[in-house]
């Protein structure tokens, strides 16, 4: 059954008056982040262009270096600049990372716990965008490099939820449970959150209804979109819902069998999941390929 949940757009006026306050005190991100999301960019940049963007900011730049040359992406040898980055990642997953670093600085931790929060949103974003490209490759989808700019923003409700909540009062529960308190304590679940501050940091109005609308899937199957968008919207909710588990230690000895998966959320998806031609996607789950890409991505997120 689907989870009822509010949509942004019906929050009351003192409601969504004080959310809005709240969100004003976390920092915008850089205006090269519209850059990397511009489908223009997507479709046409080259490794220089996206070289010498990110070298235009020092500290993405390093970042990115870094997380290169971390267990995730297990390189054979360090790199040392972003253009070595791309060609050893590919362009896709080095905009990705970027992406990610921009948005991840507008959310400073007040303690501990909510930097392990922040990490651990940071590390499924990375692995869901890993799966996806994988996935979206080994079933012919076009254009994954929007797909992946997609699952970056579907994550930026709940690090938004996660600087304004008490990250320990999330601590055990699952996805709808956890939908449930971010509604009462805040008047939106994550995602309808991160459709507001997409709105106000002037997201382009499709990238952040699509962003919604995949994180909102796993909560309600019969949610309406475009049908030439289904496939490839369910493909990053399922990617999602994979690398948040392999981040946060859960994904247990079938981390994605619709068999015996009993969760809701997997229940929510399991209807799409069943046409063309997502119906490949078990097989091409356990080629020895993928099961190799799993089990790098499971070992470098303990």
């Amino acid at each position: 059954m689907a989870l009822p949940l509010r949509a942004a757009e019906l929050l009351d006026g003192p409601q969504a008056e004080q959310l809005v306050q709240a969100l004003r005190h976390l920092p915008r991100p850089p205006r090269s982040l519209h850059t990397l999301m511009s489908p223009q960019f997507v479709q046409t940049a080259t490794s220089a262009e996206l070289a010498t963007l990110v070298m235009g900011e020092p500290a993405v730049a390093a970042r990115v270096v870094a997380t290169a040359n971390s267990p995730l992406y297990a390189l054979q040898q360090p790199v040392n600049s972003v253009g070595q980055a791309i060609t050893f990642l590919g362009l896709a997953n080095v905009r990705q990372m970027c992406m990610q670093h921009m948005l991840a600085a507008c959310f400073q931790p007040r303690n501990a716990a909510q930097q392990q929060e922040f990490d651990r949103l940071w590390r499924a974003s990375s692995i869901a965008g890993e799966l996806c490209q994988q996935l979206a490759t080994r079933l012919r989808l076009p254009d994954t490099g929007s797909l992946m700019t997609l699952l970056v923003l579907s994550f930026l409700g709940r690090q938004a939820c996660a600087a304004l909540l008490d990250t320990a009062a999330l601590d055990g529960l699952d996805a709808y449970q956890r939908a449930q308190h971010e509604e009462q304590a805040l008047g939106l679940v994550s995602h309808e959150l991160g459709h507001l501050l997409m709105r106000a940091w002037d997201v382009p109005l499709e990238l952040a209804d699509e962003a919604r609308t995949l994180s909102a899937l796993r909560f309600d199957p019969a949610r309406p979109m475009a049908a030439d968008r289904e496939t490839a919207l369910t493909l990053c909710a399922l990617c999602a819902l994979l690398g948040e588990r392999i981040a946060r230690g859960q994904a247990g000895a079938a981390l994605f069998d619709l068999d015996t998966d009993t969760s809701p959320d997997m229940a929510a998806l399991r209807p799409r999941l069943a046409r063309p031609p997502l119906d490949a996607l078990a097989r091409e789950w356990h080629s020895p390929a993928m099961l190799r890409v799993v089990s790098r991505l499971m070992t470098a997120a303990r």
